[in-house]
């Protein structure tokens, strides 16, 4: 005799977007920094919020890719809460400031494409000022891992908003993407060793000779050794 399979409920299903387990977590259990514009930290936060999001099913409610239902829906009310719950996550992650420009969005979606427009109003301009904080970003006093440090952050925002191009042909080997992705990290082991001091002059010589060429994290490596090696000989 076969065996009847009973579906679950999307509300009761934990692979559902619908599911909210009585312990389910909260952001700040993840020490996920407050969103506030004085720690200018919107694209980290953002990126922090968004994987908690992915953890628990629910980034459809703020990406747009899960929409409301019609009121006659046996899903609306779900989708309400779930919502609803999704838009307190984030008025409580951050200033108090922020919270009044979100707190009348009537949806999550529409919350987080509020702070969107907030902290990035142009795409053109924010790309700009990356590009040009990249391009005068220098090592000075700093150590090699605070400059490097530095320089993610600046790439990882630029990443943000000016993505690599995703190949669109489906199932074609012109492997355009890959290409791609190895101009970007060709373009940022450049500006590493652009910016670093002369003392690593030899060590970016070497590593610019290098056949076929190291990837920008073995460069990372190589400069760091040379940093080590420095810092034993002047004791």
């Amino acid at each position: 005799m076969a065996e009847t399979i009973k579906s679950l409920s999307p509300t009761s299903d934990p692979n559902s977007p619908y599911y909210l387990p009585p312990d389910i977590n909260h952001p700040a259990d993840f020490s996920i920094q407050k969103l506030s514009e004085a720690e200018d930290n919107y694209v980290i936060w953002k990126f922090r919020f968004r994987t908690f999001l992915e953890l628990t099913n629910k980034i459809g409610f703020i990406d747009g890719t899960l929409p409301q239902p019609e009121p006659s829906s046996p899903l609306y009310h779900p989708w309400k809460r779930c919502d609803a719950m999704v838009k307190y996550w984030l008025t409580n992650l951050m200033s108090e400031k922020l919270v009044k420009s979100v707190l009348y969005a009537k949806t999550a979606h529409q919350a987080w494409e509020n702070l969107r427009l907030r902290f990035v109003p142009c795409v053109d301009l924010k790309i700009y000022q990356l590009r040009r904080r990249l391009a005068t970003l220098r090592q000075g006093g700093d150590s090699v891992a605070e400059y490097f440090g530095k320089l993610s952050k600046v790439w990882m925002e630029l990443s943000e908003y000016a993505p690599v191009p995703e190949c669109k042909c489906g199932g074609c080997n012109c492997e355009s993407t890959k290409r791609a992705k190895e101009a970007r990290e060709k373009e940022q082991r450049y500006a590493f060793l652009m910016g670093l001091n002369k003392e690593f002059e030899v060590v970016k010589i070497t590593i610019m000779l290098k056949k076929p060429p190291p990837s920008l994290y073995e460069a990372y490596n190589m400069i760091q050794g040379a940093e080590l090696t420095m810092k034993r000989y002047r004791r």
